[in-house]
Order: C-alpha cells, then structure tokens, then sequence
C-alpha cells in the first residue's frame, strides 16, 4: 500500500521539476548546427526529455468468463546533446509500475484463455502480478543537415511508417534498432529508406533480433488449423525498407512503399490521397500486394510464418468538414488470395477502417467498413465516435482466419483533451470499446472472450516535456 501511494507521488514531483527543466530549455541559445562549440558544452547544454503516463484499463466479457482491470504508471526519461556539426547523440529509458491490477497471469477458468489487453502494460513475455519494468530505450547518433532536409540516424529509434510504427496504446510505444534515413526535396518529395535488425516491441521489457521479435503475440492458428509453431523458428536477419511521398499541386499526394522481410515476405503499398486535413473534403486510397520470399521464414512449412503465395488488399476513405464536425466513410477489402500478414509486434495496420483495439491482420476474404464523426473544440477537446462493421471468414476457416475471429461490429467513442497555458505538455484520453459479434455469426464461448460480446474502457493520462 505505501509502494502505490509513493509510485504517483515520485512521479508529480519528478513531472513538477521536468515543467520547470522545459520552461528553461524555451529560453533562446545557440545553434550548435551553425556555430562552433566545444564538445564539453555540446553535452552538458543538452536537453532533457520524457513523458509520464497514468494508464487505467478494464474489459467486461459477456457471460461467465473473467473481467479484468489494471492500473499502470510509467514513461520514459532521456536526454538529447545539443547539435555540433549536425551531429546529436540521444538516449532514453522506459519504466513502468503497476499499481494495482487484477490477476493477469491467471487463464480464464471457463475457457482457459489468457489475458488480452491489460497484461500490455507490462510485459508479456514474463507476466506476473507485480510488475515493474525498466529498460534502455532510444539509444542513437543522428545527422540532420543544414538546410534541414536530409536526416540519417543510428541506433534505437522510433520509426513511423505504414507497417513498422509506435503503435503508442500501451505504456511504451514499439522502437526499432538499426540505420533510418530520409531526404526531402525542395519539389515536395520525401524519401526515406532503413535497414532494421532489431525491435522493442510494446508490452515488452526488452530488445529482439528481428527474427525473434516475431512471435512474441499470441501466434494463432497456421492455415491447416493447427497451433502455428513459427514463434523461435523463423530465418529472418532483418528488413529493409523504402518509401517515397510526393505532394503535387490543388494537395495531391501520391506514397509507394517497400517492406522487404528477408527470406519470409515482400509487401509494396501504392497510396493516392486528394485534399488536406482542414479541406472541404478529401478521398484516398491505397493497395497492398504481399508475395512470399525465400520459404517464408522456415523450410518446413508447419514453421514457417508466411504460409500463402501471395494476399492483396484494397483500402479507401471519403471525408468531409463541415465547419468543426468531420465525417469519414472508410472502406477495405482483403482478398481471398491469402492471409494478410505483417508482424503484430512491429505496428498496428494502415488500412483506413482500422480502429482502437482491433486489427484485421492475419486474415483474408474481408469486407470492412467504418464511419467516423470528429468534432475539434476550440477549448482543446477532440471527440471522435466510431462505428465499424467486419464481414470475416468463419472461424472455422483457418487458412484466411488466423485467429479464429467471428465476423464483429465495434462502436467506441474516443475523447481527447490538450491542455495548454501553465498546464501544456498535459493530455488526457478517454476511450470507450464495444464489440459485439455480427448478426448470423457462428461461434462458440472461447472464440468470444477478449474479441466479442465485450466491453472496454481506457482513462489515460500523459505529460510530455
């Protein structure tokens, strides 16, 4: 009991004496970028960063099985050099408490399934009761030139992308290890191109090689309806990356990218969107094409992680504004050709009818659409009400079900507020999840827990600097 009253007592005072860090760090000072400085002063006038989160959870499942809660505290603390010559070292850890949780570790006595959400604010490679996390994670020299256009970092870093992105809905984002550089041009093109050996996937403590990283979620069912058995046994040394977006005249923008996981699969994204954020309105719309490289990941088929030829899918948004309400209908279909598939571990997908706390990954042979209505408040509010419904295979259908998910429809609303003045760098989320199973699905009781006919809820706090 003393341990969870000092926890968020430790952190206000540490966030109190980070404000004040901030407030000084506003102060004018020299450029490093275009100044001499000693190495001695491009160290000791760095800056120091980080971010506190104060993360409540809880999922009611229909019926018998269990309901669980958690209640996590946390962030990361780092530190950036001033830049001498275009150069910058940073680096950074993460740590989180729990503070008071339900029994995570325990499987459902109904249906023997584990935990689904909450055991993601630590981690879940090693679940326990008590949890307390600590690990390095930005940990990186990068180069930013003068004219600011060309940027070159190695190390451990955060990537957004597409397919490898923070995926930031736990209690640390997923990072990723190894060399990322981007260009943009003086004609509104960007090009940005990687090579990564290593991931820190979220809800994890710690650092994998690329090839271990994967598995390290619940891996599912392989297309012969058997437990997959790819988790420890996949060849992959590590993915290559390249993307290119171009912004044209009346806000046209055309993006291509490459995701080349080396003997396991190749996937190419091609992505034409019409009209800014703030537009009357905007239409987009993106495809996928995935082809297996090498054996997939393993010479044994039962072990490998890529297990169809090839899976295609199609994805597109209209959006309108009307003053400060904004509605968007989304749209996506995979193919039955195969599985999509793109490691859990390193992002949540790109489709535009994705939403919070669900993914169409690992399947094929999908229908899904989605409404959005947004309203923007001048006070600082952004309320967002969702609707989706998911046409799936059946459950039974394995080689295009990886999880043996029964088609759903999913509501949530999702409130954001901003602080600024005194208080900025403050934030607070509300986000409210409900999934229900669609009419005419077949299903049984362990299919259901953690996926359908549940509710779940999320109170967020965060303090950036």
């Amino acid at each position: 009991m003393v341990r969870r009253l000092l926890v968020p007592l430790l952190a206000a005072l540490v966030a109190a004496g980070a404000r004040a860090q901030n407030t000084d760090q506003d102060l004018p000072h020299s450029d490093s970028l275009r100044q001499g400085a000693a190495l001695h002063d491009v160290i000791r006038k760095g800056t120091l960063e980080g971010r506190f989160r104060l993360f409540l959870m809880g999922t009611i499942n229909d019926g018998a099985p269990l309901d669980h809660h958690a209640q996590a505290i946390g962030g990361s603390l780092g530190f950036a050099s001033q830049r001498w010559k275009g150069l910058q070292f940073r680096m950074s850890g993460g740590y989180a408490f729990d503070l008071w949780s339900s029994d995570l570790t325990a499987p459902d006595p109904l249906t023997n399934q584990p935990n689904r959400y909450e055991i993601g604010l630590f981690d879940v490679t090693a679940p326990r009761k008590d949890d307390q996390l600590a690990y390095l994670q930005l940990f990186q020299l990068n180069y930013r030139s003068r004219n600011e256009r060309t940027l070159l970092v190695l190390g451990r870093q955060e990537i957004n992308t597409p397919f490898i992105n923070p995926q930031d809905g736990r209690m640390q984002p997923t990072l990723a290890e190894g060399f990322w550089g981007s260009y943009r041009t003086a004609r509104g093109l960007k090009l940005q191109s990687g090579l990564l050996y290593g991931f820190a996937p979220r809800s994890t403590a710690g650092w994998y090689s690329a090839e271990k990283s994967i598995g390290i979620y619940p891996v599912g069912l392989g297309v012969d309806g058997k437990p997959s058995r790819y988790a420890g046994n996949i060849t992959c040394p590590g993915v290559a990356m390249a993307g290119a977006q171009w912004t044209g005249p009346r806000k046209l923008t055309f993006s291509a990218w490459e995701v080349v996981m080396a003997n396991v699969s190749n996937t190419a994204m091609v992505q034409a969107e019409r009209g800014g954020r703030d537009d009357r309105w905007m239409v987009g719309a993106m495809a996928i094409r995935q082809d297996k490289l090498g054996n997939g990941g393993n010479p044994a088929d039962s072990l490998a992680y890529f297990q169809s030829d090839a899976s295609m899918a199609l994805s597109g948004r209209f959006r309108m504004n009307m003053g400060r309400f904004r509605w968007q209908f989304n749209y996506t279909r995979i193919t039955a050709d195969g599985r999509y598939l793109m490691p859990r571990e390193w992002g949540r997908d790109p489709f535009y009818t994705f939403l919070p706390r669900e993914r169409n990954e690992g399947l094929g042979d999908v229908h899904a659409a989605t409404v959005n209505l947004i309203w923007r408040a001048k006070s600082g509010w952004r309320i967002q009400g969702d609707v989706g419904r998911y046409w799936l295979p059946a459950t039974t259908d394995a080689a295009l079900n990886k999880y043996a998910f029964p088609s759903y429809l999913q509501l949530g609303l999702n409130a954001h507020y901003q602080f600024n003045g005194d208080w900025k760098g403050l934030a607070v989320q509300f986000l409210n999840v409900a999934k229900l199973a669609a009419p005419g699905a077949v299903y049984s009781t362990k299919q259901a827990v953690n996926k359908v006919d549940m509710f779940h809820t999320e109170v967020v706090i965060n303090y950036a600097f």
